[in-house]
């Protein structure tokens, strides 16, 4: 049977069969929506007696058909709108066009262009235009409520409701923001548009911009504007920004025609991190009022919305070297658009060097499928080491792993709880081996620590950043590892040992490290193979 479905706004002309096909946000679905409110499978439709049925996939966020939670399979018909999370699909008619969502015609705004714009400033003056103070969702409602008909206050919530649902469904920071600004677009009108966020350095950078004829105009456009609205956080509406004496030394205000400015500040728990700005000419009609409110209730969503995506991302980030104590740790510290936690510094850490002995040439007869997994079993092991002692996972070389403690968050104790990690560590690969299937190799693992100071920050190019550490104090832990230790073995330089004391350490020969300009005599670290090892419990 072939029908049409509309999924989240996009037409899908399928062939429909008994086995059906299935909806959802991974890979093995056969429709794909990139929502954050729809589980990788999320729902089912298929053919039963020569019909449409849908049935739920046990979703996360349920689904239901015209408004009915779908706690079985149900019949589909033609027009019946079936939510997955915030997602909507519906079954239209062959050839049909796409209902707009939410009340909103998103096809009749522009999109978003990819030119830069740049800033000016320009003379500021407390007097003129209307300037209105921040203020909570629920009171910029109240006044909206009270200061317009019952009906235009309905149409006002029911917007706001839209956009909350719109943004839900939005994939990645890049779609949000394509998302509210066809959103607002398509309710204010006005010639440009442009999200602007705070940098690390603390300056207002377009993010995005929208022009209702792109290229028709190039002028800058107000940096005064912008950074008053985030900085006093408050709405500006300048009716007539020729006439305004906050900016009568901005000359291409006259030049330009742009007569006209809108400026609501993007803020979520009392920190601005950007803002909204829109202008227009006179002749298109101005802004009023009620566009101020408009805006400054939108900008609100569109502030939880953007600030949720970047700290999601930001967590992806840190998810990939750190525990999730670690992460929490460094999100509620961060106060900027990337977090200062990750920016370049030098800081005093112990490095963490360990390699599978002799693993490249016990591999050179395995499947890589075998080869794979041995290393994945592992290397999470290892990993969890790591983490429980606080430390960050640099990456991983090869059968080899690099690690540190005391970055990004200071560790008084980073010396201690690396050489932990690394008894942790021999300890869990014991207890692999013990547990291997039959015909897998027993393994064995050299590590090398050192401590001392070192440069930590991100470190690569626009399209990849890694976090990592450097200096001469790396460079010998890496040395140490592969030029001192035996299998079996962890190996630790003399700062190490001045650090925790040479209890249960013991001192090896002096040797001449390649690089390293002077002998080191490091030390052999004896443990007991049946005690624990601390775990650290970032405070």
């Amino acid at each position: 049977m072939k029908l049409t479905l509309q999924v989240d706004g996009a037409l899908h002309p399928v062939t429909l069969t008994e086995e059906g096909l299935t909806i959802g946000r991974g890979d093995q679905a056969t429709l794909r929506i990139q929502a954050n409110a729809v589980s990788r499978v999320h729902a089912r439709i298929f053919l039963k007696d020569g019909k449409p049925w849908v049935m739920d996939m046990k979703s996360l966020n349920g689904t239901s058909l015209n408004g009915k939670t779908l706690s079985e399979s149900m019949p589909l018909h033609l027009g019946d709108k079936v939510l997955l999370g915030e997602a909507m699909v519906m079954w239209v008619p062959e050839g049909g066009v796409p209902a707009p969502e939410s009340g909103l015609n998103m096809d009749l705004a522009p999109k978003a262009v990819a030119s830069r714009i740049s800033l000016e400033d320009r003379a500021f003056d407390a007097s003129g235009s209307i300037l209105v103070p921040h203020a909570s969702l629920e009171a910029m409602l109240a006044r909206a409520s009270g200061q317009h008909p019952a009906g235009e206050a309905v149409t006002l919530f029911q917007r706001l409701a839209s956009m909350a649902g719109t943004l839900l469904r939005a994939a990645g920071l890049a779609e949000l923001l394509e998302s509210v600004m066809g959103l607002v677009t398509a309710q204010i009108p006005c010639q440009r548009g442009f999200i602007l966020l705070v940098d690390p350095a603390g300056e207002l950078v377009p993010e995005l911009v929208w022009e209702e004829q792109p290229g028709l105009h190039t002028n800058p456009i107000s940096r005064t504007i912008a950074r008053t609205a985030m900085d006093n956080r408050v709405a500006i509406l300048t009716t007539d920004a020729r006439m305004d004496p906050r900016f009568s030394a901005g000359e291409s205000i006259k030049i330009h025609g742009i007569t006209s400015a809108l400026c609501a500040p993007l803020i979520v728990e009392e920190k601005a991190f950007g803002v909204i700005y829109l202008e227009t000419s006179l002749n298109k009609g101005g802004f009023k009022r009620e566009d101020e409110h408009l805006l400054s209730a939108m900008a609100n969503f569109a502030a939880v919305g953007i600030q949720r995506e970047r700290e999601a991302k930001f967590r992806q980030r840190l998810e990939r070297y750190h525990s999730p104590q670690v992460v929490d740790q460094i999100l509620k510290s961060s106060q900027s658009k990337e977090a200062p936690a990750l920016q370049a510094q030098r800081c005093q850490i112990s490095v963490l060097f360990a390699d599978i002995s002799g693993f490249t040439r016990m591999s050179e007869g395995m499947e890589p499928l075998v080869l794979a997994g041995i290393l994945n079993r592992t290397f999470e092991a290892m990993t969890d080491q790591i983490f429980s002692r606080g430390g960050t996972l640099d990456k991983y070389i090869g059968d080899a792993i690099m690690a540190f403690f005391g970055a990004p968050n200071p560790d008084p104790d980073h010396a201690r709880h690396a050489i932990d990690a690394a008894i942790a560590m021999q300890d869990a690969l014991d207890t692999l081996n013990a547990l291997r299937p039959e015909g897998y190799p027993e393994l064995r693992m050299r590590i090398g620590i050192n401590s001392g100071e070192a440069f930590a920050g991100d470190i690569g190019c626009e399209k990849r950043m890694d976090y990592t550490v450097m200096g001469s104090a790396v460079n010998l832990a890496s040395r140490l590892e592969s030029s001192v230790a035996r299998p079996g073995q962890i190996v630790v330089g003399p700062s190490t040992a001045e650090l925790v004391g040479q209890e249960h350490l013991r001192q090896l020969g002096a040797f001449s490290l390649k690089g390293i300009e002077q002998e080191v005599r490091p030390f052999e670290v004896i443990w007991d193979h049946d005690a624990p090892t601390a775990v650290h419990e970032p405070k």
